[in-house]
């Protein structure tokens, strides 16, 4: 090798799942444990189907109160009583919801992971719901959505979900304050009453830890937990349509840009391919929008897209923080980059780069026990099985320069794709013009189901 040559990077070795021990209590609950390095500390993680997308019309965000409440105590302990015996552990508690769930982790010492799986039982069986603590939490959401919607970011998405969703529960990102200040605590204890679903749920436990006493204590507290009255969320019926969904910021000096349309969901065998296309677009600091609009002409300082996963499908995003002055441009040279890649196949040493980042980040990912536990709930929530993991490297390197242009001329089609714009609308109006026909915010959209 000549002085300064860099070393070939070779491919990484196929990635399989760690032995699992799999099992369903007899109340349905799903079990999965997972054996995992020699740190003795133990990681545990109740995901349960108490997500968004159970929340129904005037109940945005309330899956979020009711995942605060789960820390404000059980029907033995209050919240204080709660936080020392979690410390006692040797661990913390996390509870937090997202679109398609709500999930309890702790992180504790190997010998405790028993007593966590039953510190976990009676919070998620008997929770305590302290009226006392109602205002405050009620408070606690207020001062986040108006931080929320102070921030261009989080009012751009609510935009661009609501064009691709509708009233989906995917669609509604922020809540209204007076649906945060209507919450009570009935509405409270009805949601997790027909949210926490035994047979929905699952209990997931990695690292050092005694399995057979950890199997012991889960079937101890969880055996007997059932279902009262399972809930599903609405399917979604994501729509698309070129239209430009503008929020009007006066005086910004910059322009929040999100673009893109649904696509094929995990399931689905152009899935792993539309990762490959994504980080070589925009999902990779080395990818082709990045680059163009970032280092080569300064628009913006941070782009991205990825291809985000929901129940039932996902959609694919670039998201940009663009200079006002060249909203218009920057549209431009992403809409460009798309469809270069659309109607050209990657360079074979370009798409070798971004097969080995997609590869190394999955193993990243799996070389930790949360990151593993983070693997698990994906699969569970898209009822993909082990081999989707264990075959995910050898897909990503499996993908063609041709397949690249394909899947980019398939689904990410530009003239398709809802725009979302906050800035000052009086400077990027004309300049979004080309685009297609704008929405101001608040007012409906004519669009077309997929």
């Amino acid at each position: 090798m000549s002085p300064g040559e860099r070393p070939a990077v070779g491919r990484p070795p196929a990635w399989r799942l760690p032995p699992l021990e799999e099992r369903r209590l007899p109340g349905g609950l799903g079990l999965t444990l997972v054996p995992l390095g020699t740190v003795p500390k133990a990681t545990l993680r109740l995901v349960t189907r108490a997500g968004a997308v159970l929340e129904g019309e005037g109940e945005t965000w309330l899956s979020r109160l009711a995942a605060r409440y789960l820390k404000e105590g059980t029907s033995t302990r209050d919240a204080s009583a709660l936080a020392v015996r979690v410390a006692d552990l040797g661990g913390e508690l996390d509870i937090d919801s997202d679109d398609d769930g709500l999930w309890l982790e702790m992180r504790v010492l190997s010998e405790f992971a028993p007593d966590a799986v039953e510190l976990l039982a009676e919070v998620v069986r008997t929770p305590a719901l302290p009226p006392g603590a109602l205002e405050r939490l009620r408070a606690d959401l207020d001062r986040q959505l108006a931080l929320a919607r102070s921030e261009p970011g989080a009012l751009t998405l609510e935009r661009f979900r609501s064009a691709l969703y509708g009233s989906h529960p995917y669609g509604r990102v922020l809540a209204d304050p007076a649906e945060i200040d209507s919450f009570s605590l009935s509405a409270v204890g009805d949601f997790l009453g027909r949210a926490l679903d035994a047979a929905g749920s699952r209990l997931y436990v990695a690292g050092s830890f005694d399995a057979a006493a950890v199997g012991r204590a889960a079937a101890s507290a969880l055996g007997d937990w059932t279902s009262a009255r399972r809930a599903e969320g609405p399917d979604p019926e994501p729509v698309v349509g070129r239209a430009i969904h503008l929020g009007d910021r006066p005086g910004a000096p910059q322009s929040t840009i999100q673009i893109g349309l649904p696509v094929p969901g995990p399931s689905h065998p152009d899935f792993v391919p539309l990762m490959v296309a994504d980080a070589l677009l925009g999902g990779s600091f080395m990818s082709r929008i990045t680059t163009n609009i970032r280092e080569q002409k300064g628009y913006t300082y941070s782009p991205r897209s990825a291809v985000a996963a929901l129940r039932g499908g996902a959609y694919w995003v670039e998201t940009a923080d663009v200079t006002t002055s060249v909203t218009g441009a920057s549209l431009a040279e992403i809409i460009g980059e798309i469809e270069r890649l659309g109607t050209r196949p990657p360079p074979a040493d370009e798409l070798a780069g971004i097969q080995n980042y997609v590869a190394g980040v999955q193993l990243m990912r799996g070389a930790t026990a949360p990151g593993l536990l983070g693997v698990l709930a994906f699969l569970d929530l898209h009822a993909l099985g082990e081999e989707w993991a264990g075959s995910f490297v050898e897909r990503v390197y499996g993908v063609t320069p041709q397949e690249v242009q394909r899947v980019v001329a398939e689904h990410l089609r530009p003239e398709e794709m809802t725009i979302a714009v906050t800035g000052d609308a009086a400077r990027i109006s004309e300049q979004l013009d080309p685009f297609g026909p704008i929405v101001p915010s608040g007012e409906p959209s004519t669009r077309s189901g997929r």
